[in-house]
């Protein structure tokens, strides 16, 4: 799987793996969404090389941010940022508790899912590389056919990480094959 680079136990690359595979289990058929959460959960795992948060929260976090997004569409027929916040707390703590996560391991997932298209969100480490993971997926659909000046001005406001950023430059400016060759 590769989630030694942040130096994780054994314990804890099992029980990532276990919530890997309940995020593409629960989405199915949905290649588009569980590419999505594997691209963010990437990011994450490069910025946490940069930025001090707890590993297994985060990267937990990067697959399941988007987990209410099937329940958004089943109920409301659309799923935008306000009803995958609204529903995939629950879905989120129905999987984690599935796999036997703590509680309060739970709770801080959901608050997570519950604000992560919400810029105020939550003040910590965990969710700023979320926040940032995220955007560094989404802004392939920004950016694409701006002049240089534009997407920097975009990066500008998207991140909120110098890592973040850095990323981001290194891959929608600089264009690098490798964004983790950033400095």
């Amino acid at each position: 799987m590769g989630f030694n680079l942040v130096n994780l136990g054994e314990k804890d690359v099992q029980f990532l793996e276990q919530v890997q595979r309940a995020m593409e289990a629960y989405f199915a058929s949905d290649a588009r969404r569980i590419s999505h959460a594997h691209e963010v959960h990437k990011h994450a795992k490069a910025l946490l090389k940069y930025i001090d948060a707890e590993p297994v929260l985060t990267l937990t976090a990067a697959y399941l941010h988007d987990i209410g997004i099937p329940e958004a569409e089943r109920k409301y027929g659309r799923c935008d940022g306000k009803l995958q916040e609204k529903e995939g707390p629950h879905v989120a703590s129905m999987l984690l508790a599935n796999i036997g996560a703590e509680s309060r391991f739970v709770e801080q997932i959901c608050e997570l899912v519950a604000n992560h298209h919400t810029p105020a969100g939550v003040d910590s480490p965990e969710f700023r590389i979320l926040w940032d993971a995220d955007a560094l997926v989404n802004l392939a659909e920004v950016v694409t056919g701006k002049p240089q000046h534009v997407v920097e001005t975009i990066l500008d406001k998207a991140l909120v990480t110098e890592a973040g950023y850095r990323r981001a430059k290194a891959i929608y400016v600089d264009q690098k094959k490798n964004p983790d060759s950033f400095p």
